[in-house]
């Protein structure tokens, strides 16, 4: 039985949202504060997080300790009558996303799913699909890809009679939690372009000693009606802006734009930004993006890594991809023993993983 739709019926009425949050997650740390302001600090949504449910306690504790109001449950699906929208939102779980999301598409729940969505094309399309079956508003995002900044981008682009590649950088700790923003980022410039023809992408390689630190060089190669073109992307640290993008037109012009590193810009522009989009499409029920670009965004994401963790960083083809699965974020993915970024710092144990596939299937 599909919810009911949010229905404001006063301007003071906020969205209710219900989170399945870990320690790698935005929710205690961001989001959380977002939606429920300290005292004495400035509401910026209209949304509210009542509901949350963890898969261990003492993260639950930490979100009760910090959220005054918000109640614990015992199961996720406890939380769907009591919320408009939820965030799955535990990078260490992410191989459970697409059981996670079930319930709440099923219900009719919109559904933002924290980066980066899927370890697999085939368990991200299975999401796309299950929404797509029942109705339900599906998102997962960047906080670059909504700023103010790429979205001029993104109409120079249009602008353009031509594109013949570009190069672009991104600050990051480590490719598989922040690298990908870099690489959204790009997509939510190409987006417009992608769906004319002139911008999806077809092969990927990605250059770097090591994927879980700066510096790193992403190669992507996009299709186009009369060629392929290439685009760069620079994975580095204390950049000048946290992200960049220089478009390469013909003689009439290029097109660049950038994301700044000011710290007020980045709270209100970036965080916020997409906050209230996620907002819009709780109230509405309708995604700002459709199922191919989900699966576009993934795609772009997945091949850089296949590339460098199954051939080396050398050049790979786009059906290359197949069913492959990326790791899940665990101790197999830190055995030289590098730092990474705090998402990983506490990844749960295969245990943990198998008792909550149990519980949800």
């Amino acid at each position: 039985m599909h919810k009911p739709p949010f229905i404001r019926s006063s301007p003071y009425d906020l969205v209710r949202v219900g989170v399945i949050a870990g320690a790698g997650g935005h929710t205690h740390s961001i989001w959380g504060n977002i939606m429920n302001p300290p005292a004495g600090h400035l509401r910026t949504t209209g949304m509210v997080l009542t509901h949350a449910w963890t898969i261990r306690p003492d993260m639950a504790e930490r979100l009760q300790s910090s959220f005054q109001g918000l109640e614990i449950m015992r199961h996720p699906t406890d939380m769907i009558e009591h919320i408009d929208g939820v965030y799955i939102d535990d990078i260490s779980a992410i191989s459970l996303y697409p059981l996670l999301a079930k319930p709440f598409l099923e219900a009719g729940i919109p559904t933002f799913v924290n980066r980066p969505f899927a370890t697999s094309l085939a368990k991200g399309q299975a999401m796309v699909d299950l929404a797509e079956e029942h109705g339900t508003a599906l998102l997962t995002a960047s906080t670059w890809e909504y700023t103010e900044s790429v979205g001029d981008l993104r109409a120079k682009a249009a602008d353009m009679t031509d594109i013949k590649g570009y190069v672009a950088h991104n600050s990051m700790s480590d490719y598989y939690s922040h690298g990908l923003h870099g690489v959204w980022y790009i997509h939510a410039i190409l987006r417009d372009e992608i769906e004319k023809g002139r911008g999806k992408m077809t092969g990927a390689a990605y250059h770097t000693t090591n994927w879980r630190k700066p510096n790193g060089l992403v190669i992507y190669q996009h299709e186009h009606p009369n060629y392929p073109y290439y685009g760069s992307l620079q994975l580095v640290s204390g950049a000048d802006g946290q992200a960049y993008m220089r478009i390469f037109g013909n003689h009439q012009g290029d097109a660049e734009g950038k994301i700044p590193a000011r710290p007020g810009h980045f709270r209100y522009n970036t965080w916020n930004a997409l906050q209230l989009v996620i907002q819009e499409m709780f109230e509405t029920g309708k995604s700002p993006e459709t199922g191919d670009q989900l699966m576009e965004k993934l795609s772009m994401f997945l091949l850089p890594f296949y590339s460098i963790l199954e051939h080396g960083g050398v050049f790979v083809h786009r059906d290359e991809l197949g069913d492959w699965e990326l790791p899940n974020p665990s101790p197999v993915l830190m055995q030289d023993g590098e730092p990474t970024d705090s998402a990983f710092q506490q990844p749960y144990t295969k245990t943990e993983l198998e008792a909550v596939e149990h519980m949800m299937s």
